[in-house]
């Protein structure tokens, strides 16, 4: 029986109501600041508010509590997601104000407003009145009224705003703004890619890892793969190559098709995720461990009155060989690990009673097979390489309804499983695959069998 809380240890959540997209991720005046879409009387409200934390080394966090609330008319119905910029000493942050009139709309062609929301701070901490910046007269009038998640960079002396955006023909749309003062801005590009993308693109990204730019964000709309785009909506990126965002529209289109999209994470809850800098110029990834109207759910968790996390940071590296980018937690995250768990030898098998809050590594073999499961020899969910694809799979309800995951890769040599109470993160080949899962045990302990393993390390986790 679980005696024990499923809130987690070392993930960032909320200790109560609703969290969903990272925003405003950045490093600036000695800490690292994630903010996050917060719903802190969910699910009695869905309004977003920003909550608001902070951290030294991206492990260990300390919470400041909610930072952006929907106060003016502009986002009087949610402060929705943004980023943070931050440039002559300050921080300054970029939102979507979201507004919802009554009557009878669909809320996509009419009824709604998203307005471009611009403030900033000094010390991280307190911050500037509002200014409304742009509104939905500002955009294209063959875009609809979702345009929203603005990211912000500077580039040859400029300044440029990345929305996300659903064309009145309902099509994933992706639209730039530039700026010489970050205050008034004029369209520098609007694209509508030609590949399928599904009917809007959200949380848009533009960045650069070892020398190689790439668009990232979520399109929402893609039909569902039997190794791709398993989940409600997907969450990836583009590689441009030797280009960037500025090249021409029908460059783009060589790079911007399904088929070099590329998925950040293959697991069950990833989504909206944002990307930053180290001091050092490392990029760091962190992302929503959920994803908008999925068919499973988080039950045991709102039982205690909570509901999502975001996942852990990761560091981004460029892997030649693969031509795609890995992901993987950043090196601070080992100071979590405590204790050594005793792993038992028996023959081809390798076992052990890990706690709630894990960090098991191994070396793997063709055909590896992990399970994790209860002391009564139950199995809750397994994960299995072989043929060429990695499968993650749930057999009963510790899942909440889901059911399985798969992706396909040429070998696996290495992985590294996370767990923190209710979700567990599997990292293949040093983040070339990653698999992110909410996981609700029955108990306070899980057991774990691996086959076609060797050189097990675990550790529990706090």
């Amino acid at each position: 029986m679980r005696t024990k809380s499923y809130k987690h240890l070392f993930h960032i959540f909320g200790e109560k109501g609703w969290v969903n997209d990272p925003n405003g991720s950045c490093y600036y005046d000695g800490k690292y600041h994630v903010f996050y879409q917060y719903a802190p009387e969910y699910p009695k409200s869905a309004l977003k508010f920003w909550g608001h934390t902070v951290s030294k080394d991206l492990v260990h966090w300390t919470d400041l509590g909610i930072a952006v609330k929907p106060d003016i008319d502009a986002d009087r119905d949610g402060a929705y997601s943004g980023t943070a910029f931050c440039d002559d000493g300050k921080m300054e942050i970029f939102y979507t104000g979201n507004v919802k009139h009554p009557g009878d709309h669909d809320y996509i062609l009419t009824g709604r407003e998203q307005n471009v929301i611009y403030f900033s701070s000094e010390d991280g901490e307190h911050f500037s009145e509002k200014e409304v910046l742009m509104t939905n007269a500002d955009f294209p009038k063959d875009m609809g009224l979702h345009v929203r998640d603005p990211k912000v960079w500077k580039e040859n002396g400029k300044y440029f705003m990345f929305l996300g955006a659903r064309s009145v023909d309902d099509h994933a749309s992706m639209l730039i703004f530039s700026s010489d003062n970050k205050k008034e801005w004029k369209l520098f590009k609007e694209y509508t890619p030609s590949a399928d993308l599904g009917y809007m693109f959200e949380c848009p990204d533009y960045f650069n890892v070892d020398g190689i730019n790439a668009i990232g964000g979520c399109p929402q709309g893609i039909k569902s793969e039997e190794y791709r785009f398993m989940n409600m909506y997907q969450s990836g990126y583009f590689i441009l190559k030797d280009c960037g965002i500025d090249t021409t529209n029908e460059n783009l289109e060589n790079f911007v098709t399904q088929e070099n999209f590329v998925e950040w994470d293959m697991g069950f809850d990833f989504y909206a995720p944002q990307i930053f800098a180290t001091p050092e110029g490392k990029k760091i990834i962190i992302g929503w461990a959920g994803v908008p109207d999925a068919e499973y759910t988080n039950a045991k968790s709102l039982e205690e009155g909570f509901e999502h996390s975001l996942t852990l940071c990761r560091e981004i590296s460029y892997d030649k060989e693969s031509k795609k980018f890995k992901t993987y937690p950043v090196k601070a995250q080992d100071e979590r690990r405590a204790s050594a768990i005793e792993i038992v030898n028996s023959g081809q098998e390798k076992t052990a009673t890990l706690t709630s809050s894990f960090d098991l590594e191994v070396k793997a073999d063709n055909n590896v097979s992990l399970e994790f499961g209860d002391l009564a020899g139950n199995t809750d969910l397994t994960f299995a390489f072989e043929n060429g694809v990695a499968t993650l799979r749930f057999l009963n309800d510790t899942g909440c309804g889901r059911d399985v995951r798969r992706a396909k890769l040429d070998k696996v040599e290495d992985i590294r499983v996370i767990m923190d109470e209710s979700i567990m993160e599997i990292y293949l080949n040093k983040g070339e695959v990653v698999f992110t899962t909410r996981y609700y045990p029955n108990e306070d302990t899980i057991t774990f069998k691996g086959t076609n393993i060797s050189d097990v390390k675990a550790y529990s986790a706090e």
